[in-house]
């Protein structure tokens, strides 16, 4: 699925309104449309078309999290950065199953490696010298 230049300024803003939590709404909107109007006035100005050229702008403009602190700063409210997303912890649980799933199929090739030797009938019979005395005497 192709995303438009316009939903990567949507997803931007979406992310920096969740940031702004704490700051009074009007303070909020005041900030959201500004960014919006300043997105706006680039693709204008430059006539930026393709998603690269709009994420280059968002870029200059910093991280949500940096827009976010700069705007709790100036408001003189506290800044607390959003937990951390539940796909990092699906990102783990995949690698700790893939390591996993390794690891079996590593000791299933030695198992069946070891196990093929079929040479050998029995433990080995000690060998018998001319010093040694014959078992039978």
């Amino acid at each position: 699925m192709k995303t438009q230049p316009n939903d990567v300024v949507a997803e931007y803003l979406r992310e920096v309104d969740q940031r702004l939590a704490g700051i009074p709404v009007l303070q909020r909107r005041e900030l959201l449309n500004d960014l919006a109007a300043h997105i706006a006035a680039e693709q204008a100005e430059r006539n930026l078309a393709s998603e690269g050229e709009i994420i280059e702008v968002l870029e200059r403009l910093g991280s949500p999290e940096v827009v976010a602190a700069a705007a709790h700063e100036e408001a003189g409210t506290r800044f607390t950065p959003p937990p951390a997303r539940s796909r990092n912890k699906t990102w783990l649980i995949a690698a700790i199953i893939a390591g996993a799933v390794v690891l079996v199929l590593f000791l299933c090739a030695f198992l069946a490696f070891t196990g093929r030797d079929s040479s050998v009938e029995g433990p080995a019979q000690p060998a018998v010298t001319a010093d040694a005395p014959s078992p039978t005497t």
